[in-house]
């Protein structure tokens, strides 16, 4: 018998994490992803968000190079080409508003809901605040990183 993919819905602040930040429990998330035992789940605000990000990350970034080093940006965009490579993208129909002191972040759970994805990888705490709600309401379980990996690696997902 051949198991679907686990799909699960992935943060911007855990790409940005695992990409610029060296976040060991990112990179293993993206490390399932490469070896196609999780897919990415994504509505086009969130691929907006995440793209915007990393730009205005890298501008910072070349902004404070010296000028005569050079700044090889290929590796950065190869990570992020990878993790967006082959994305589940869903279209965006319900708004939630459980997030109300940062309502962008309602994207992330109305992409879950949408698309029917039980794990929403984060490390945001506006998200973490609600998670016993969604879990309630939706069966939609809140995880950083570490806890999505450690219980992958453990056969409790």
């Amino acid at each position: 018998m051949v198991l679907d993919k686990m799909r699960i819905v992935v943060d911007t602040n855990v790409f940005i994490n695992g990409i610029f930040k060296g976040d060991s429990f990112a990179k293993a998330i993206f490390n399932l992803k490469s070896l196609n035992k999780v897919s990415f789940v994504m509505n086009k605000e969130m691929q907006n968000e995440l793209l915007i990000t990393f730009g205005n990350i890298l501008m910072e970034a070349i902004d404070r190079i010296d000028k005569n080093k050079k700044f090889n940006i290929f590796p950065l965009m190869a990570t992020l080409s990878k993790c967006l490579w082959q994305v589940e993208e869903i279209d965006h129909i319900i708004n939630t508003d459980y997030c109300k002191d940062d309502k962008s972040d309602n994207k992330f759970i109305d992409c879950c809901i949408d698309g029917n994805v039980k794990y929403l990888i984060t490390q945001d705490d506006h998200i973490g605040s609600v998670s016993e709600q969604l879990k309630k309401e939706y069966d939609i379980e809140v995880l950083s990183p570490f806890q999505f990996y450690t219980k992958y690696k453990t056969n409790k997902l």
